[in-house]
């Protein structure tokens, strides 16, 4: 048995050494991240799993059905908050699921902790928060989903001004929901990151964030960069599945690679960064692999930049 230590965790998230706050020092003590690195016939298994699930799977990310899962799918959220009195622990997105493999330092890991990606995930999240979120009065999410994030940014920052975005009613209707019974600073709001709506302005000197939004845009992100250069915000801060990252030699990136390209998650979004730093328009400040994600891919990676202005 392995544990995924304090150092473990720093090296994950490119942190400098020394600097991780209090508080995520005390979530990994609190937590279990111990774990198993499946090897022999127990690796075997999963990649049969993996490949099985290759030549079957046939969702396709960013058609136009997608649009009526993705209002489903929050609109059940939406309605298990109603339903528990409120209660935020109904607001954890249904595709971080317990009790499964999960991909760590090019391995695949069996913990002992059902919540494992979960517990990692509130650990990077929390560091992420407390390193760039702390002095942004106006943050945004783009791609909200049921709310999750942005009330863990509100529980960290309570005085801060929060708006969340996505493309779906039911989301903009959850996240007023959420701001209006727990009286948090946050309003929804309908947005669409392939055709981005110019007269929804950015307060200045604002912080926008994704994560595992850009994924879902099937390749289709210019619009939205422009729009946000169009806006200037302050910084900008992406955790997202980055295909660029995967090392084509190795065989647990390979299926990954292979399964990010089927489903159709979108490429090119860090090549076209690079690009626009080379042009002068950007300052890319940080681009870290935390080599940690679920059983097909890694959908933990770390874009920070800036436009030039």
């Amino acid at each position: 048995m392995q544990e995924v230590t304090l150092k473990d965790f720093v090296e994950s998230f490119g942190a400098e050494e020394n600097s991780m706050p209090q508080e995520c020092i005390d979530l990994v003590a609190r937590k279990d991240f111990n774990y198993e690195v499946l090897e022999g016939d127990k690796k075997e298994k999963v990649l049969l799993e993996i490949i099985k699930k290759l030549e079957i799977d046939n969702q396709i990310i960013g058609v136009k059905e997608r649009q009526g899962v993705w209002n489903n799918g929050w609109g059940e959220n939406l309605q298990d908050f109603i339903n528990s009195g409120y209660d935020l622990q109904m607001l954890v997105p249904k595709f971080i699921r317990p009790n499964k493999i999960i991909r760590y330092k090019q391995k695949y890991i069996c913990p002992t902790n059902p919540n494992f990606e979960l517990d990692y995930y509130s650990v990077f999240r929390k560091w992420l928060f407390m390193t760039y979120f702390r002095d942004f009065r106006n943050i945004y999410e783009f791609g909200c989903g049921t709310g999750f994030n942005l009330v863990a940014l509100s529980q960290l920052y309570p005085d801060k001004s929060l708006y969340g975005t996505d493309f779906v009613k039911t989301s903009a209707d959850l996240v007023n929901e959420i701001g209006r019974v727990h009286n948090i600073k946050l309003k929804g709001s309908i947005f669409d990151m392939i055709h981005p709506d110019k007269s929804f302005k950015l307060k200045e000197g604002s912080l926008i964030f994704t994560i595992g939004a850009i994924e879902q845009l099937a390749s289709k992100f210019e619009a939205f960069l422009q729009y946000l250069l169009n806006n200037n915000p302050e910084l900008c801060v992406h955790v997202e599945p980055i295909v660029e990252l995967y090392e084509e030699n190795n065989l647990i990136d390979y299926l990954a690679l292979k399964f990010h390209k089927k489903r159709g998650y979108t490429q090119g979004f860090l090549p076209r960064l690079l690009e626009l730093e080379k042009n002068s328009k950007i300052k890319i400040l940080k681009v870290k692999r935390l080599f940690f994600g679920s059983l097909y891919i890694e959908g933990y990676n770390l874009i920070v930049w800036r436009p030039v202005k």
